[in-house]
């Protein structure tokens, strides 16, 4: 029996032993920097990129510039640096580098085009291929700019060893193949992770673009194709034409596109003016003739993400025909004149649905959505996650670290971190991007979009849950603050949410209902407490009032739209000396160029105890005078149930002669008139596409409007255009 004891005792001493040298292992795993420590001047790549294209094209290139061999190797020694050290998104520079090799290697310096070759050949594409680094190889748009890179790279060189692995440029194009033909796939059968992303489509359109332009492959290219129209059907269906004037003053047309999105930052959200991404690229395919002499247009554009489409879009292939058009059907889908659109569409898939869609794995095609939903802690897949990382070497990441936290062998052996993670709820498990159910209202004067009853109560990143657009300048949307500004990292005081609300809209009604945190959740950096806010631009609206705010109400009123919100607490505006404190700036503040357009008033808040609600309806002066409007919001029954969290809110809907009740119950349910809304919504239900609907998973999708129709057969890969 003592035998016994003490063999126990033994194993336990040597039990807490292994795991306690584990842990001190793991704890002194550093992490790599993901951003040198002085800044590179990275962009010349891009710049050379645009300046030899006018060269091409025999446009003068601006003042001062001569494309001299001692010139190109200057603008070229940052990039060279940066993507030698395998910063973070060196990726993107790479980028510029394929296609400025490929379009240009008879014009480039030979001391150019061998430096570029080499860069090339010893850059890293994938997260297997040996080294320790701190790029983000794992989101959507990443994800397609590394495999595009390393397949074009391996078709130029087949014979060339790449020095990452020793293995050959022919082996390496294979292996990109295959990652290239999943996230193809994917796309084409849940749509896009990062949806509806103003900033994040740039860096899928751009190594879309060069594949089209450069891959001899002709099948993967047509397929290519498809992808880049549903991308596009993305942006025509979500953009919202708003007449308007241009910085002159001159009537212009607006294609604002700044819809709810799957990953989406403080300027994004602010205004289409600031934060819109893809606006050169949608001006350049809509309206070129009319905006290519404006201020910053897409035609002094040295973006090279721009540039790539630009250049493929403006070649012609041995045929003497356009390697890609965007085809009619979907222009004439962002210019819809329509009095009111409604379109419902859902995106991606929830972390619960990677297993019975046989995608929880390590393989390739696997790891590509679980960590393109940025799915790293959640209880399906943390095994997966921990696997994968010990596997390659990845908890020097900075962006990983921290999974060394929970990288001990019982964990592993026993299969219980999913356990661990459902135990504890770390706030990562509200990182991953999941399925989207986007609801869109469009009218003449506004736009309004929610992702509906997206992920309430949970901590998120970079969510943008709901938008409202009432002009170019002016967008307005609330958030539940993650941090205060002087913490970094996202979600922060503007972007993600510290927790989701539950958010629903029907028409021109949103209705938000959080339920601030009380205490930090585990791995939470901090909270705070009993405060949401909306970003309402006081100066940038025509008309504003704020009579009301203590008794928490807020009008306003741009041109002919006009917004009215009503929040449970009082409101009240955050003085701009706060937010603009040397060393605590508001992110909204210090990220791009915001902080040059950017009011005096523009934060305003709801503070109180308890769960906090914002009632949204928009309105025009078509319909009725800002004064009625004012009445009768306030006038519209509002109640809510602290008890059950259900807020009931009764008015006319847009277009409506009668009364419409809509009551929300966090977390629960949505009901209009009594009728329960289901609010899974097929992958398209819209007036596009054939018979108001395309049932999520499709194989074929057909899209057809004003006399113009797009066939997309990606099983049996026929894409066709018709009119």
């Amino acid at each position: 029996m003592k035998k016994i004891v003490l063999g126990i005792l033994v194993f336990l001493v040597l039990f807490v032993a292994s795991v306690g040298i584990q842990f001190g292992i793991n704890m002194g795993i550093d992490p790599l920097p993901s951003r040198p420590v002085e800044s590179i001047n990275s962009g010349g790549g891009d710049r050379l990129l645009y300046y030899y294209y006018l060269d091409e094209i025999g446009e003068p290139l601006p003042e001062g510039i001569v494309l001299t061999e001692e010139f190109v190797n200057s603008e070229l020694e940052g990039t060279f640096e940066y993507v030698n050290g395998r910063y973070d998104v060196s990726d993107f520079r790479v980028n510029a580098l394929v296609r400025l090799y490929l379009s240009y290697k008879d014009v480039l310096p030979l001391s150019a085009k061998e430096d570029i070759k080499e860069v090339l050949l010893d850059f890293k594409y994938w997260m297997d291929q040996g080294g320790e680094d701190s790029m983000c190889f794992w989101s959507e748009n990443h994800q397609i700019l590394f495999a595009v890179e390393e397949y074009l790279v391996g078709q130029e060189f087949p014979d060339e060893v790449f020095s990452v692995d020793g293995k050959s440029g022919a082996v390496h194009m294979i292996m990109a193949t295959a990652r290239i033909e999943a996230w193809m796939s994917q796309r084409f059968t849940y749509g896009f992770t990062e949806w509806y992303s103003n900033n994040y489509y740039p860096e899928d359109i751009s190594p879309m673009a060069n594949f089209i332009q450069f891959s001899n492959d002709t099948e993967m290219v047509n397929r290519m194709k498809m992808i880049m129209d549903l991308l596009w059907f993305d942006m025509a269906s979500q953009s919202f034409k708003y007449e308007g004037l241009d910085p002159s003053g001159a009537p212009r047309t607006y294609y604002i596109f700044n819809p709810s999105s799957g990953r989406a930052y403080s300027d994004n959200r602010m205004s289409d003016d600031t934060g819109n991404r893809m606006r050169n690229f949608i001006d350049y395919v809509m309206q070129p003739d009319e905006t290519k002499d404006f201020e910053n247009s897409w035609a002094t554009s040295a973006n090279g993400f721009f540039n790539c489409f630009r250049q493929m879009m403006e070649a012609l292939n041995i045929d003497n025909e356009p390697y890609y058009t965007v085809p009619e059907v979907i222009k004439e889908i962002f210019n819809d004149d329509s009095e009111e659109k409604i379109l419902k569409s859902s995106q991606s898939l929830n972390v619960e649905e990677l297993e019975g869609e046989g995608l929880l794995g390590l393989e390739d095609h696997q790891i590509m959505m679980q960590w393109n939903m940025e799915a790293f802690s959640n209880p399906e897949v943390v095994d997966n996650t921990i696997k994968y990382m010990s596997k390659h070497n990845m908890f020097t990441n900075e962006f990983l670290n921290d999974f060394k936290l929970v990288n001990l062998w019982p964990l592993r052996a026993f299969n219980l971190l999913g356990m661990v993670s459902t135990t504890l709820q770390p706030s990562t498990n509200g990182v991953a991007i999941e399925r989207a159910n986007v609801y869109t209202y469009k009218t003449d004067h506004y736009s309004m979009h929610t992702a509906q009853a997206y992920q309430p109560g949970e901590y998120a990143d970079q969510h943008a849950v709901s938008s409202i657009n009432l002009s170019n300048q002016v967008s307005v949307f609330s958030t539940q603050p993650a941090k205060i500004s002087r913490r970094s990292g996202t979600p922060t005081y503007w972007t993600g949410n510290g927790r989701q609300p539950y958010s629903v809209q029907e028409k021109n009604v949103n209705i938000s209902i959080y339920l601030p945190p009380t205490k930090t959740g585990f791995m939470e950096p901090m909270i705070v407490k009993d405060t949401t806010h909306i970003f309402f631009p006081y100066e940038l609206f025509d008309e504003v009032d704020e009579s009301y705010i203590d008794q928490g109400f807020i009008f306003g009123r741009v041109g002919q739209a006009m917004i009215a919100i009503s929040s449970r607490h009082p409101l009240a505006w955050v003085p701009f000396e706060t937010s603009n404190q040397e060393g605590n700036r508001d992110d909204m503040l210090a990220r791009g160029s915001v902080k040059d357009v950017l009011t005096e008033k523009y934060d305003l808040v709801q503070t109180g105890s308890g769960d906090h609600y914002f009632v949204t309806e928009l309105s025009s002066l078509e319909n009725e005078t800002w004064s009625a409007f004012i009445t009768r919001f306030m006038d519209n029954d509002l109640s809510y149930d602290t008890n059950t969290h259900q807020l009931t809110y009764i008015t006319k809907l847009n277009g409506n002669s009668s009364l419409t009740t809509m009551i929300a119950t966090f977390d629960q349910s949505f009901t209009i008139n009594g009728s329960l809304q289901d609010l899974e919504y097929k992958r398209f239900d819209n007036p596009y596409v054939v018979s108001g609907g395309i049932e999520r998973k499709p194989e074929v999708i057909l899209f057809s409007f004003n006399g113009h129709t797009l066939s997309l057969d990606y099983i049996n890969n026929t894409r066709t255009i018709g009119n």
